[in-house]
């Protein structure tokens, strides 16, 4: 196990990735650094603009037989409620030719194992197989955003598939390898394609090439949640409140299916094409029936003390992170960030130094804490944070 300091040393010398801004400048309140660096991040996330905001796009057709739960039900009535007709509304823009052009100058094809490793395929599983899908399944739309092994596009399906609109996410084998994250990379999406519930993105299928890996991923049409997030400083307690119940849920929802995130924060959250919360990374998750882990991952600012002090950690992590992401909604930062150094956030979250601005009112500050506690076991499970008054005070009537 790797020691504090010697975590530290790793996360100074990695390269930001350069989809970043050189110095960028969060408006108003939101005072948090760029984006830490994860510890060896496995994948760059996308952001999905919402060309129609009036307009909701189509949702894809599920692929695989769904899970039969009561959220799963509701997120299959909204999908056939906003698909409506075969004839999509959504404009998915003229292609840039932009994947035929990288393709022809970047990777390589891999061989031996690797190659094994790396062919994969929904359709060929052996529960829920999907479809045949090949890139000619699909329309190129405008491209949505650039990660470290490749790029997103918003793409619809041909015929004799009904016209749906995907984002669809390119991810190059030769770098994956160059990376070494092949067993991540498979484990990511093998508990992604799994997971049914209105506030998790879904993974629709994934197919192969001979240098690519293509994830068709549900259109998140309004964005990234972070991109929201700077541009207001912080939210109001009524967003907040809303956005925290959702997380709530989902993570309810993946423990259950003994799924642990390990990386909840504003970055790798997305908004939908109703403004609700969708959990989009799950390169640091794990599938862990004993719920006993040791290694150490997830990003500085959200690592809980067990993971600071190198404990072994349960799916608790994901409790302390809701409580982080919390003070960040309400108060535009995380609450344990140090400018100084890596070394001083990771001793203040070791001692729990949580401080409030007389900005959070004495609701959201009683959850707060209730969720950042040293002992995981002393925090707030995720059935009592769905029946607190902050979050009960401002859930819809009809939720």
């Amino acid at each position: 196990m790797a020691s504090i300091g010697a975590v530290t040393r790793q996360i100074a010398n990695l390269e930001i990735s350069g989809s970043q801004p050189a110095n960028p400048r969060p408006k108003l309140g939101h005072t948090k650094q760029p984006s830490q660096t994860n510890v060896a991040k496995l994948l760059t996330k996308y952001a999905a603009p919402n060309p129609h905001a009036t307009k909701p796009p189509p949702r894809a057709p599920s692929p695989t037989k769904p899970l039969t739960t009561r959220s799963t039900k509701a997120t299959e009535t909204t999908a056939k409620k906003v698909a409506g007709s075969s004839k999509p509304d959504l404009d998915i823009g003229k292609s840039d030719g932009g994947m035929e052009l990288e393709n022809e100058k970047r990777g390589t094809t891999v061989n031996g194992e690797a190659a094994g490793d790396l062919a994969l395929d929904s359709s060929m599983v052996v529960e829920n197989p999907t479809p045949k899908w090949t890139l000619h399944s699909f329309e190129i739309g405008r491209p949505l955003g650039k990660g470290k092994f490749g790029r997103v596009y918003m793409v619809r399906t041909k015929p004799p598939h009904q016209p749906y609109t995907l984002a669809l996410k390119t991810l190059y084998k030769s770098e994956i390898v160059q990376s070494r994250v092949e067993k991540q990379l498979r484990r990511e999406i093998e508990i992604q394609q799994n997971l049914r519930h209105p506030n998790v993105l879904r993974l629709y299928g994934y197919f192969h090439d001979d240098k690519r890996i293509f994830l068709m991923l549900e259109f998140a049409g309004k964005g990234e949640l972070y991109k929201q997030l700077s541009k207001h400083g912080q939210f109001s307690e009524r967003r907040s409140s809303r956005y925290i119940d959702q997380m709530a849920d989902a993570l309810a929802y993946l423990h259950s299916k003994h799924v642990i995130h390990r990386d909840i924060k504003p970055e790798n959250l997305l908004l939908g094409i109703n403004g609700e919360l969708k959990i989009a990374d799950f390169g640091w998750s794990v599938h862990a029936p004993g719920n006993r882990r040791m290694t150490l991952c997830g990003t500085l600012d959200y690592l809980p003390p067990e993971m600071v002090e190198s404990k072994e950690h349960s799916e608790k992590v994901d409790l302390w992170a809701l409580g982080v992401l919390t003070y960040e909604f309400l108060v535009g930062n995380p609450p344990f960030e140090d400018r100084r150094s890596a070394q001083s956030t990771y001793r203040r979250i070791a001692k729990v130094d949580l401080h409030f601005p007389g900005t959070v009112s004495a609701e959201p500050r009683d959850l707060i804490t209730k969720l950042l506690q040293y002992e995981p076991e002393k925090r707030l499970p995720l059935t009592t944070v769905l029946k607190h008054p902050w979050i009960v005070r401002y859930r819809p009537k009809d939720a």
